[in-house]
């Protein structure tokens, strides 16, 4: 008897977008199962991210998040993946993704990124220690530089009405 490959589904978008909230959501939801990029690396290291980014430097842990796509083979169930930002960002990284599994976007503008990022208790390692001003055009250059990947999404939803939306429905 052939057994169906597992159902990925990636979320994709910038710091603060929401992509652990909605992953909880979606994954309850559709009865899947829920997995975080930046935890499990975080996990795996046994450091957390602002660690990881001190001691390897942004390019090491994207290479952390580049091993970790390259194990999608050991999902065996139906998941619901929150990738880190900066994941998707790399033309071979996001095609693994769009290979295995359904991409949606998590669609969000500056200034509800800086609202999020302000709010929130996590350390953000590449904003770390900036004034609002040099935040703003942080974020601001980062979107435009990511867009180009996070708009080859299979699917894109306004982060703003993520909580509101059928996924059933949706990723049919």
């Amino acid at each position: 008897m052939k057994r169906n490959k597992p159902v990925l589904i990636f979320l994709i978008g910038f710091m603060g977008s929401g992509k652990t909230t909605v992953g909880k959501l979606m994954a309850k939801q559709l009865g899947y199962e829920f997995v975080d990029t930046d935890s499990s690396i975080s996990q795996q290291m046994n450091r957390s991210i602002p660690e990881i980014f001190h001691e390897l430097g942004e390019q090491g842990f994207r290479k952390l998040e580049h091993e970790w796509l390259l194990r999608l083979n050991e999902f065996t169930e139906n998941t619901v993946i929150a990738t880190g930002g900066g994941m998707p960002c790399h033309q071979y990284r996001l095609n693994r993704m769009l290979r295995n599994g359904k991409v949606v976007y998590l669609k969000i503008d500056v200034k509800s990124i800086l609202k999020r990022i302000d709010q929130s208790k996590d350390n953000r390692p590449l904003l770390q220690g900036l004034s609002l001003d040099k935040k703003t055009k942080k974020v601001t250059r980062l979107l435009k530089k990511r867009r180009k990947y996070y708009e080859q999404a299979d699917v894109v939803i306004s982060s703003l009405e993520a909580k509101k939306i059928d996924y059933k429905a949706l990723l049919k």
